[in-house]
């Protein structure tokens, strides 16, 4: 069953279940208002999400819904206040990959992402764009690779932080292509969008949230795009597949958590009302044309899902001999 199917199918099932409440098998869930923790920055990709979709939540749970920013430590301050807050479903975390791709990077987080966090939903996928300064003399991606190559380590590429989604990128296709590029960690996406904006740095791997209004605005040059197939954000922009960086699919994706001990019953009362409020017009709405992927995923998949991914990324820290920081 393709994903597009999942999701027509996770709708109609939602749509069977009418006016029962939401919160029938957690009768005291939920009692207040909910708090989400967003472990990045406000304007940033995870923000700019988590921001539209939580007024849609609120309306599906009968209570409000309140983003917090607690950004730092490529957004563990945040997972880990969650690992330890009262597991009764009203203090949840928003992340993305970066969550996962930096666990093999921080010598000690404060908590097991498997074992401390209760998987709720996958929410959505979406790609990167390889971006540079338009001043940069290249055209494609052959012609960057090509640059790399012959000016090995000059290269400055930057990224939202050590072990950020944006850096293990960079890694990947280094690994891929074997160019080698000097990388230069920022506190975030927006600053690290900055950098290549100002010329301080060459290139970056920046999700569509955030440098799609650029690349339009003809301030940064988009040269591809990191998901398999070609963005309706960006449809002139070509994919790294389509430009010899052959079978490289990478998504940055985003998700919500409880606390791990929370009770079954209330994580699939969650479930349900954000997979409801991710069909929502409003949210898809503002989305969609971004080239946003939909997912809604079950608990039980998104756990399986975040497993794979902790060894594909881990995998990836050990090839570029990535070591964890004090």
């Amino acid at each position: 069953m393709t994903s597009t199917m999942k999701w027509c199918a996770a709708l109609f099932g939602f749509a069977l279940v009418g006016t029962a409440p939401l919160g029938a098998s957690a009768a005291d869930w939920p009692a207040r208002p909910v708090a989400i923790l967003d472990g990045f920055q406000p304007g940033g990709g995870t923000d700019v999400l988590v921001r539209f979709l939580a007024p849609e939540v609120s309306k599906i749970i009968g209570q409000q819904v309140i983003v917090e920013n607690r950004s730092g430590a490529s957004g563990h301050i945040a997972a880990q206040a969650v690992s330890r807050a009262s597991p009764d479903g009203h203090t949840l975390l928003v992340q993305t990959t970066t969550m996962i791709t930096s666990q093999s990077l921080v010598r000690n987080p404060g908590y097991d992402v498997q074992r401390d966090l209760a998987p709720v939903t996958q929410l959505t996928r979406i790609g990167a764009v390889l971006v540079a300064h338009p001043v940069l003399p290249v055209r494609n991606v052959r012609e960057f690779l090509a640059l790399a190559k012959k000016r090995p380590g000059e290269l400055i590429f930057a990224s939202s932080g050590v072990g950020s989604f944006a850096h293990v990128v960079g890694e990947l296709v280094q690994q891929h292509t074997n160019i080698r590029a000097t990388h230069v960690p920022y506190r975030g996406a927006n600053p690290a969008t900055i950098a290549v904006l100002s010329g301080e740095a060459t290139f970056a791997f920046i999700g569509q949230l955030v440098s799609v209004p650029h690349i339009a605005s003809g301030r940064l040059k988009a040269l591809a795009v990191t998901t398999i197939r070609r963005s309706p954000a960006v449809p002139n922009v070509p994919t790294l597949d389509e430009s010899g960086v052959k079978g490289l699919d990478v998504a940055n994706w985003y998700g919500i958590w409880a606390p791990g001990r929370t009770q079954g019953a209330t994580v699939d009362a969650l479930n349900r009302a954000f997979v409801r409020a991710l069909g929502s017009s409003v949210v898809r709405g503002r989305f969609e044309k971004e080239g946003v992927e939909f997912v809604g995923s079950s608990p039980a998949e998104f756990a399986a899902y975040v497993k794979s991914e902790v060894t594909r990324w881990a995998d990836v820290a050990r090839k570029a001999g990535l070591k964890p920081e004090s």
